[in-house]
């Protein structure tokens, strides 16, 4: 009798377990989500929620978009009362939550390889970041960058304020001057220099030691081995080529790829102003805006 006893209650202890997912899937949950510093997506892209827990992969808690004041909405733009997600899935063992960007019209179940920013839960709480290893890429808080004003594209002594080129010459020989992790999933780093508030797309940089895949707007001649660009041709409406960058905007940003609008995104990771006095052979540095991009916190309350 004790043997059956023994063998009668395993059997029970075994139908009670019926599957990590499947008692997920018997139970809902609900939290609060907060997001600042961050402007409307273009062209209908949105965001979504992802929360991985102990025993499953990442699943959604919903589709939402950011309006003109930063309020959560919906798809159609009406309000996300008191900014509160239901999940058809337990959250008590919520691990990681991260947000992506996600293209129009979708409706997998599946998250895009564009993070825009994540972390880990403790005590039912996470706080989001773009600098985060479930965000973005974390070694953006070490990203440097610098450049140099020459124009190497004309050949020597023309227009030589007339340029600008992500290199370092501190060390002597020219170096690289960005100084970023390449590439990021689901990301593209992008140049640009303001004229007059027109930004001037300097090319999609895919590798710091390397060009990067514009030069409309620079001459015949071999520019530097990094990316940059020299602007004497191919000037855009309202510019006139060859043209000084003294007191012009430089900034490099991250563009969703793919990349849903021609203009910068609002996630500008470095950012300069050119002196009005420019000094040959001078590097320049440039600042870091990593915490200025979006950041949220999620909190289950249910």
């Amino acid at each position: 009798m004790r043997y059956f006893g023994l063998a009668l209650a395993l059997l029970l202890t075994a139908g009670c377990d019926s599957g990590g997912d499947e008692a997920d899937d018997m139970e809902s949950g609900s939290l609060i989500l907060s997001v600042s510093q961050m402007a409307p997506l273009p062209e209908d892209y949105h965001l979504e929620g992802w929360v991985t827990t102990l025993t499953s992969p990442a699943r959604s808690i919903g589709k939402f978009a950011i309006d003109a004041s930063g309020a959560l909405v919906d798809l159609r733009g009406n309000p996300i009362e008191a900014r509160r997600f239901e999940t058809d899935f337990s959250l008590d063992s919520a691990q990681v939550m991260y947000i992506t960007i996600e293209p129009p019209g979708d409706a997998d179940s599946a998250p895009s390889d564009t993070r825009l920013m994540g972390g880990l839960f403790i005590d039912g709480q996470v706080s989001l970041s773009a600098a985060d290893f479930e965000g973005i890429e974390d070694e953006l808080i070490l990203a440097a960058g610098t450049y140099i004003v020459d124009t190497p594209t004309d050949g020597p002594d023309t227009n030589n304020d007339s340029g600008i080129w992500f290199v370092n010459l501190t060390g002597g020989p020219p170096a690289r001057g960005l100084r970023v992790a390449i590439p990021i999933q689901g990301w593209q780093y992008q140049a640009w220099t303001e004229f007059d508030d027109i930004a001037v797309n300097m090319g999609i940089i895919t590798h710091h030691s390397r060009p990067d895949d514009s030069s409309v707007h620079s001459g015949s001649q071999p520019g530097y081995n990094y990316p940059g660009e020299d602007f004497l041709i191919n000037a855009p409406p309202g510019l006139i080529f060859p043209l000084s960058v003294e007191g012009t905007r430089v900034y490099v940003t991250l563009e969703p790829e793919p990349d849903p609008d021609p203009d910068p995104s609002q996630f500008v990771l470095f950012e300069a102003r050119v002196p009005g006095e420019i000094l040959p052979g001078q590097t320049h540095n440039m600042a870091n805006l990593i915490d200025r991009f979006p950041t949220g916190t999620a909190v289950v309350i249910d």
